[in-house]
């Protein structure tokens, strides 16, 4: 048998695994970055739903909301939902919802922030 070629095909080989371990440490580094933003993210919806309450029974009629960029602020079945798609289904796992006799005609995309939303008192009725 040839040492060079052995040797070679040993080189290849922990060529191989090295590169191989290389991309698992960079799909683990990426899961856990966007993994940190979903969390943020959620996090300033939530402060966002409580804010808007707050807001709603102190008998505001307008409010600003900043947070997050590009999520959406929806109403189903007596809920108030801030989620990161527009669609109520996947508020459960991806959003917060609160309680609330207020209702929402369509979503409203929070982009370009603050938005401001009307909050009308008598109708319960929130609109952009």
């Amino acid at each position: 048998m040839n040492k060079r070629g052995f040797l070679l095909a040993e080189e290849t080989l922990k060529l191989v695994i090295a590169v191989i371990a290389i991309g698992f440490l960079v799909y683990f580094l990426v899961s856990l970055y966007f993994s940190s933003q979903s969390s943020k993210e959620l996090g300033q919806a939530e402060s966002s739903i409580n804010f808007l309450m707050n807001e709603i029974e102190a008998g505001k009629t307008a409010v600003d909301i900043y947070n997050p960029k590009n999520w959406w602020i929806l109403s189903s079945n007596g809920e108030l939902c801030i989620c990161k798609d527009n669609q109520y289904a996947s508020c459960n796992e991806k959003g917060v919802c609160e309680i609330s006799e207020f209702a929402i005609e369509a979503g409203i995309k929070i982009e370009n922030p603050p938005i401001t939303l009307n909050i009308n008192q008598e109708s319960k009725t929130i609109n952009k």
